[in-house]
């Protein structure tokens, strides 16, 4: 029943819609050709002018997406060796450290116990 029904109500709208869609197109058709010749001076005058102006900001953008880029692998090089300094050499520097106090005081023991 329900597909009965969806066909009936589908055939009554495209009877309804139909004859709309043939006005529409008369009416429409002749109204966007005389848009176009109208606008056609306009398009023309955007072409001229405007597409200059879009070269020269993409070209703009280009090369502040490279400057950043550029930018961007700078400071990532900077944090990388800044991590590599924190937790590589910064551990290696105070174990030599300790192992340099430790060793400085027992040789310091070792004199003392000499004299």
């Amino acid at each position: 029943m329900p597909l009965i029904r969806f066909l009936l109500l589908g055939l009554l709208a495209l009877l309804v819609l139909m004859p709309l869609a043939g006005i529409l197109t008369i009416i429409g058709l002749p109204l966007l050709a005389v848009g176009f010749i109208v606008g056609l001076p306009v398009l023309l005058l955007l072409a001229v002018v405007g597409f200059p102006v879009v070269v020269v900001l993409v070209l703009a953008l280009v090369a502040l997406g490279i400057i950043l880029g550029l930018l961007g692998l700078v400071v990532g090089l900077g944090i990388a060796a800044l991590k590599i300094a924190l937790f590589i050499a910064l551990p290696i520097f105070l174990i030599v450290w300790l192992v340099g106090r430790v060793s400085d005081r027992k040789k310091q023991q070792a004199r003392a116990a000499l004299h």
